[in-house]
């Protein structure tokens, strides 16, 4: 189906280079007659400019293609990576917060006794309740080993879980900074994809011109407006491949990060 239709855009493109020679030849001035020489070989130049132009047109579609399928499947990776990143020992961070929550949980009521205790041993203290300091520091002392030893268990416990956050962020940003190179390249893409727009608009302006040079009979503009409009196809191809080529360091520095994520 591809071969079909580029054979048929090629028919048609003959078929309008055809056609504009013929507009050309009706539409000749009559003080050409004193430089058929340069006339022809304005229309000879116009015969191989558009076809120099129909084969760089044709070359940057199937590049700009490419471009555009390698670019999803680098962004696709990319996403897969980030969300990858963001589930690093996602399982054993998620066990030790349940452990630390449950410890917690578990020796709450001792630790909020205890403190109780602490506290009204002070009040009677400040009344010089010597009774009732003596029986909350009699509690208190006798609950304050396991107190400390539940103090202790939950400090381990959350501990365990600062390390494994540590060591999660540092195996994220191994990952990370094996990426940093990618915004750099897409930020070159940006920059090359602003001065292909900006060629295009030539490109628009200068198509105008030869089109108005083809309706006067003005052979030799049309080929000089012409030979514009391919010199800015061709600045577009040399641009496309490097564009496709930041790709390809794209899809080579992700693949360098994806390595390092898995180990």
């Amino acid at each position: 189906m591809l071969q079909r239709r580029s054979k048929y855009n090629r028919y048609i493109s003959v078929l309008v280079i055809l056609t504009l020679c013929s507009l050309l030849l009706v539409a000749r001035p009559p003080y050409v007659e004193a430089s058929n020489t340069g006339w022809d070989a304005a229309l000879t130049s116009i015969d191989q400019l558009h076809d120099s132009f129909t084969a760089l047109e044709l070359a940057n579609k199937q590049d700009k293609q490419q471009i555009q399928v390698l670019r999803k499947q680098n962004n696709d990776k990319l996403k897969e990576i980030n969300s990858k990143v963001q589930l690093i020992d996602k399982v054993k961070l998620d066990k030790l917060k349940t452990e630390v929550d449950q410890t917690q949980k578990k020796y709450a009521p001792l630790l909020a006794e205890y403190t109780d205790l602490g506290k009204k041993a002070t009040e009677a203290r400040k009344r010089k309740d010597r009774k009732s300091v003596l029986l909350y520091d009699l509690k208190r002392n006798r609950i304050k080993a396991s107190a400390n030893a539940a103090r202790q268990e939950i400090k381990l416990k959350r501990d365990a879980l600062t390390a494994a956050k540590k060591q999660a962020a540092a195996k994220a940003k191994i990952v990370k900074d094996a990426l940093v190179p990618v915004q750099t390249l897409k930020k070159q893409i940006t920059a090359e994809n602003k001065k292909i727009t900006d060629i295009n608009k030539n490109k628009i302006a200068a198509n105008k011109r030869y089109k108005a040079a083809v309706k006067q009979g003005d052979a030799v503009k049309a080929a000089a407006e012409l030979k514009r409009i391919v010199d800015d196809v061709n600045q577009i191809h040399a641009l496309q491949k490097k564009i496709f080529e930041w790709e390809r360091n794209i899809r080579s520095t992700i693949h360098s990060a994806e390595v390092k994520l898995s180990k």
